[in-house]
């Protein structure tokens, strides 16, 4: 995971969950990614790696990024300090864009760079992975990324979706977390955040590596939906 170098990108209105889930799963994949593989998480590993440097959390490879490093108003009112601006941000492989309310603000997004930001990570030779986060895909879609991709949004705006972006292919299923097409992975509503991370997680580091995440961040719930693009069909696909 280390080789990832994550953006997660906010703005006004903002979702607080699109931002913090991602960050979270792969803040714990990064920490814990030079574990053995093979072995067991036992106790005093994980005490081990956990309060390695405990004074400082933060991880080079995962950041935020946003217009400003002011404090942000997100969609449900807390209030978040990114990382970095546009103007300082450090290169990124890998885009996580947020939906909520202020994922309608086209014209804003235009206006303050976030959308000439998305798409300059997203369209460079050595991108990794574009991902956004319920109604993220909006972003995605009026930064031009998602002509001719299979994708998904949040499961109530479906319609807006289509008539927004008639380009991009929607798959409507209510049932599933997230769609990948290549290097592009959409979600559901705020939480098939998570599971979309996890999708992600594994088709970089490995399914295993993926379980023992799960297992590390206590997501014991049933195994979540998504669909991937494979020679021209979406298949079923659980993490």
């Amino acid at each position: 995971m280390t080789d990832l170098s994550i953006a997660l990108v906010m703005f006004d209105g903002a979702e607080e969950q699109d931002v913090v889930g991602p960050y979270e799963m792969f803040w714990w994949g990064t920490t814990f990614d030079n574990h053995p593989e093979a072995q067991d998480m036992t106790e005093a590993d994980f005490s081990y790696t956990f309060n390695t440097n405990a004074t400082s959390r933060r991880l080079p490879n995962v950041f935020t990024v946003a217009p400003t490093t002011a404090p942000i108003t997100m969609s449900s009112g807390m209030r978040f300090l990114a990382d970095y601006s546009f103007d300082n941000v450090p290169a990124a492989n890998v885009v996580v864009v947020p939906g909520g309310e202020g994922a309608r603000a086209t014209e804003a997004l235009r206006a303050n760079g976030t959308l000439d930001y998305i798409r300059k990570v997203a369209t460079q030779a050595d991108c990794k992975y574009v991902m956004s986060v319920c109604t993220g895909s909006f972003v995605l879609g009026h930064a031009g990324l998602l002509d001719g991709v299979h994708c998904t949004t949040y499961m109530n705006q479906y319609n807006r979706f289509e008539h927004e972006l008639p380009a991009a292919k929607l798959v409507r299923n209510t049932s599933i977390n997230f769609v990948q097409d290549g290097k592009h992975l959409t979600s559901n509503g705020p939480c098939s955040g998570l599971a979309t991370s996890l999708r992600l997680v594994e088709d970089h580091v490995g399914t295993r590596k993926k379980d023992k995440l799960r297992e590390l961040l206590s997501f014991v719930y049933p195994t979540a939906e998504g669909l991937i693009l494979k020679d021209g069909t979406l298949v079923e696909h659980n993490v």
